[in-house]
């Protein structure tokens, strides 16, 4: 049978058995964003989700939008659509449980070979999202420390706001991915013994942020608090946050798990997944257990989220005989590795094609990634973080938001990444900067063709420029010497990289000015909009079915 051709009508019948033919033979748009929560829902006309994504291919947008979500690549749906079509094939004679745990296992098999952790022993556990990682993450954590427990936020202020309910075990949304309406905000294990929560944001009381050293006597001094406090802790770490900014420091928690052995579990927030495979396969070493996602760098379709369990904790683990109360609503039995039977075996049999075709599309774009030179990866991402902040620095509206000291990477441990990916900024007004609303409103307009509504000095150049689609990370809001505000982010995901690539010499400065012409686009449509604005502000777009990103997008 040709490529591409798969008669999904001929196993049928098999199917019909299981009760779940007609969902894995949905078109694959409509998988891509099943198996998970609200978030995915498509707005009104539009086509994308609340956070500017489609669930098909979208070639036209000039994409940097990597903080946040992306659309899914034209190689990563047609991997996707193999991998549905194979699952249908395999199924038909082999039956869909086994058919499906077998696929699954493949994607642990590739997961792991693409970050480099094929002797770790770590284990991989599968979620629809990032959010939904840390949810499971905090109640696999209780497991190790025991109660009572308090959770330690890093970085509170830059992370997906559903951490604010995770991080205490209770439900973000009114939808599980499993399909189960719930109250936002109520206990996932109700009866379960409190869990306590100390934030420790990267901004004072007063918008100013805080350098590495500050963050670490702020998260020491938490930690410290809780403990004596009779508390045992899950310290929630973070690598990158919205900014790509990481805190407490190497030193920090080493020092932690010294001085409270036995008291602390660190969870590593890598759901940015801009991090060296070095780096990641230290913290695994440490018994971290660390979150990450397809969707973020990795430019997956959003959502595919995911926990790195340890060797020495997944062995605890697999000794358990029973799973905290609240992981019933938010994962089923492929989830959890086939090593953990114990585990496993007490959950739903009920295969997420969604979050699975996700993860499919996402191992195509770390493939693609990885085959990459190093060497060609440190040097682009090493000379966007030369050109980019400059390119913004020239407008005389922008202003970039510099990294606080010692938030960076480190060559050895975080080989490329010791760049910074993310470049956010803010925009000046008459008064200080742009309010909030005002950036979703221009984040907004970046995404789309607004080239019937422009009022200034509307040329053909400028109705051509107006229509070019820029997906860039959400707005953020902070509080900037006084002024409430929110920053825009142009971040550098895989698939820049990938796109960029040409054989030849100078590949990598050929890339960076490929990237950078490509990143001229997005900031000469912003200066148009800003102008558009100042003509006619009351005609610009409004939505109200879209947000910030204070709401979460892992």
């Amino acid at each position: 049978m040709a490529p591409g051709k798969f008669n999904f009508a001929s196993a049928a019948d098999t199917f019909d058995q299981t009760g779940r033919f007609a969902e894995l033979s949905a078109p694959l748009d409509a998988l891509l964003r099943a198996g998970g929560d609200e978030r995915l829902a498509l707005v009104g006309r539009s086509g994308l989700n609340i956070y500017g994504c489609k669930p098909a291919p979208r070639p036209e947008a000039n994409c940097f939008s990597s903080s946040t979500a992306s659309s899914i690549s034209g190689a990563a749906y047609l991997r996707a659509r193999a991998a549905q079509e194979k699952l249908v094939e395999q199924a038909s004679v082999d039956g869909l449980p086994e058919s499906f745990a077998s696929q699954i296992e493949q994607a642990r098999h590739t997961l792991r070979s693409c970050l480099g952790l094929e002797e770790s022993g770590a284990e991989i556990i599968f979620a629809p999202s990032g959010t939904d990682a840390q949810l499971l993450a905090v109640l696999l954590a209780q497991l190790i420390v025991g109660t009572p427990v308090t959770s330690v936020v890093v970085g509170a202020d830059q992370t997906g706001s559903g951490t604010a309910y995770t991080a205490i075990a209770r439900h973000f949304g009114t939808r599980t991915a499993r399909g189960r309406s719930v109250w936002k905000g109520e206990a996932v294990a109700p009866g379960a013994r409190e869990i306590e929560k100390i934030d420790v944001p990267f901004s004072d009381e007063s918008g100013v942020f805080r350098p590495a050293d500050e963050m670490d006597r702020c998260v020491w001094q938490a930690v410290g608090d809780a403990i004596a406090g009779g508390s045992k802790v899950i310290l929630l770490a973070m690598n990158a946050s919205k900014f790509g900014w990481r805190a407490p420091s190497d030193e920090c928690l080493a020092r932690i798990s010294a001085n409270w052995p036995g008291e602390v579990q660190i969870v590593l927030d890598a759901c940015q997944m801009r991090i060296g495979r070095a780096r990641l396969r230290r913290h695994l070493a440490n018994d971290h257990i660390v979150l990450i996602t397809g969707s973020k760098f990795f430019s997956g379709p959003p959502f595919s989220g995911g926990l790195l369990v340890p060797k020495r904790l997944s062995h605890r683990l697999a000794q358990a005989q029973r799973l905290p109360r609240g992981v019933f609503d938010y994962a089923e039995r492929s989830d959890l590795p086939a090593a953990w039977p114990a585990l496993s075996d007490g959950l739903a049999q009920a295969p997420n094609f969604g979050q699975w075709l996700r993860w499919e599309a996402a191992l195509e774009e770390m493939r693609a990634y990885f085959a990459l030179a190093l060497s060609y990866r440190r040097k682009v991402l090493a000379g966007l973080a030369q050109a980019l902040p400059r390119a913004i620095g020239r407008s005389g509206r922008l202003l970039s938001l510099p990294m606080p000291q010692g938030h960076c990477g480190e060559s050895a441990l975080d080989e490329e990444f010791a760049s910074p990916t993310i470049f956010p900024f803010v925009i000046r007004s008459t008064h200080g900067f742009l309010e909030a609303d005002a950036m979703s409103e221009i984040y907004r307009d970046l995404n789309r063709d607004i080239s019937a509504e422009l009022r200034c000095d509307a040329t053909p150049d400028r109705s051509i420029f107006a229509a070019r689609i820029c997906h860039v990370g959400q707005p953020v809001k902070i509080n900037l010497a006084g002024s409430a505000t929110a920053a825009l982010r142009i971040a550098i995901g895989s698939r820049n990289l990938c796109d960029a690539w040409q054989p030849g010499p100078n590949a990598a400065e050929r890339a960076v000015n490929r990237i950078m012409d490509e990143v001229s686009s997005v900031l000469g449509k912003l200066e148009l909009i800003l102008k558009n604005r100042e003509h006619a502000p009351s005609a610009m777009h409004r939505d109200p079915h879209r947000t910030l990103e204070n709401s979460n997008g892992r």
